[in-house]
Parts: structure tokens; sequence; C-alpha cells
């Protein structure tokens, strides 16, 4: 009778069944156990039992979670093994320069057991291979992408319109009016400046060198971004007097560094493969059965 009564015992502790995986009480209870045995110790049954009830059902939805991605992966040929996790972790630790007991300590302190952590892990790995060998060979990055991403994060990455300008700024609007008449029948614009600005720069016939857009005020900005390359502004008022731009250069904020392209690429990749892996899970979690005990589900 032992071997049946032993069978029946390990069968009773099946909490799921995820695919062709099996998850036991011994999972939900192993994920952390120093909780869990701090619950057990909670002296009224009731608060007991609600406690220790909350924490089985927070590890089941987490294991089946994690079964559910490896699973998928292993039907496109993906497989994580223990080992694998095993180096991941201690590499980390000794990257963090500490012995695995005291990563573990550490985690700790973050409200991570080390096994919460190794599941971790072994998803981040799968991701990393799903991400390289499913999706990314398959993604196609536009300039059209590229230039979305730039105006959605120009800022974070440091990317502005920058225009190299020559200023000359007057008292009324009709004596710029005059001045950029004179310019258009062809006077030479630093001459005007030097002349008749009244702006500090004058003397080097109206020379403003680069500017970012962002740092100008709002009126010069609006004015510059109807302008191209060698144009004149419109007339506008700068610090109460009225003003006119000659841009000598303009360098679009598309202009990127190989280096500033690469983690445009990067992001835009990250962002993609974010949209596709979830479509792709969705898609393996209809066909992936799950059941719980807790359903109704008995193992006879």
């Amino acid at each position: 009778m032992l071997p049946y009564q032993l069978k029946a015992e390990i069968i009773g502790k099946i909490e799921a069944h995820v695919g062709n995986k099996i998850i036991t009480s011994y999972d939900i209870e192993g994920l952390d156990p120093v909780t869990y045995q701090k619950l057990l110790l909670i002296p009224d049954e009731e608060t007991r039992n609600i406690q220790l009830e909350q924490f089985k059902s927070q590890a089941l939805n987490f294991l089946i979670e994690a079964a559910v991605m490896e699973t998928a992966a292993e039907r496109e040929g993906i497989k994580v093994t223990d080992a694998e996790v095993d180096r991941a972790v201690n590499e980390i630790a000794a990257n963090n320069k500490v012995s695995l007991a005291q990563f573990e300590k550490m985690i700790a302190n973050e409200g991570l057991s080390l096994a919460q952590y190794r599941y971790q892990i072994k998803g981040q790995i799968i991701q990393a291979r799903i991400r390289s060998q499913i999706f990314m060979p398959q993604v196609v990055i536009t300039e059209e992408d590229i230039y979305n991403m730039i105006d959605e994060k120009d800022d974070e990455y440091g990317l502005k319109d920058r225009y190299k300008i020559r200023l000359i700024t007057v008292q009324s609007k009709s004596e710029i009016n005059k001045i950029i008449k004179r310019v258009k029948q062809g006077a030479d614009f630093s001459d005007e400046a030097r002349k008749n600005s009244l702006d500090i720069n004058a003397v080097d016939g109206g020379s403003m060198g680069w500017v970012d857009v962002t740092y100008v005020p709002i009126e010069m900005e609006r004015a510059l971004e109807k302008t191209q390359k060698g144009g004149l502004t419109e007339p506008f008022k700068y610090n109460n007097l009225w003003a006119v731009c000659y841009v000598d250069e303009f360098m679009s904020k598309y202009t990127v560094d190989n280096e500033t392209e690469d983690k445009i690429r990067n992001a835009i990749g990250e962002s993609l493969f974010a949209k596709s892996v979830d479509e792709w899970l969705k898609k393996h979690k209809e066909t992936i059965i799950v059941l719980k005990s807790s359903d109704r589900f008995k193992v006879k």
C-alpha cells in the first residue's frame, strides 16, 4: 500500500496544470519560504488562514505566468535550463562583489526571495532570446520611425533645431521694416547691424553664433521656425525692441550622430518588442490550457 499512498500524497499537492507542467503546493511554499513560515506562526487562526490563502493565491498566479511564458518559449524551441539561471544569478552576485548568501539578503531587503528572483532572471533570459531569435530579425525601423521618436523624446536625447544667426534690434517696427527692405534690395546684413542695431552683438555684425531654440524667447523661436537657411525672419518683438534675424546656417534636430541614432534605434526596437511580445504571449495563452485545482479541477 505504501507506493499507492505516496502517489496519492504527491498528487494531492497538485495546485495547477499549465500545459504539460505541474505546479504543486511545494512550489508555492518554496517560492517565498521565509514569508510562508511567518504566516504559519500567526496565532489567530482566522487571520492566519486569510493571509495564507492570499499568499498562496498570489504565489500560484506568479508561478502560472512563469509557466505560461516558459511553455510558449519552448514551443518556439527556446529553453532555459536551471544551470543557466544558476550561472546568471552567481554572476550578478559576483558583479555586486558579494557571496550568494549575502546577495540573498540584499534582494530580501527589496521584498524578493531567491526563488522569486530566479524566476525573474529566467523570464528575462527567455525574453532576451525571444527578442533576438524571433522578433528582432523581423523588425524594420524606418526613417519615419526615427523622426517620430525624436519628436516624442527630443528633450531626452538633447535634440533641438539649431540656427546660426545674426540679429538686429531697433526701437520701432517701422525702422526694422526699413532695414529688412534694404537687406532684400542687396544691403549687407552685418553692415546694417553695425550701423543700426541696439544689440550688444552689433559690433560683430549682429552675430549670435549657434543658438538652440530652447533658450531663445518664444517670439524669436516662432520667427526662426518659419525661416530657411540664408533667409530673413519676419520682424518680431525681442526684449521690448523690434528685431530681425538672418539665418546663416540651420541644423535640424533630425541630424544626429551615429551614437545617438543607435540609441534611438534601440529604443524603437525595445518599444516594438514590448508590443510584439505581449501580442505573442496573448496568442499562446489562448492555446495553453491552465487548470487550477481551485477551479474544481481534481486529479483522480
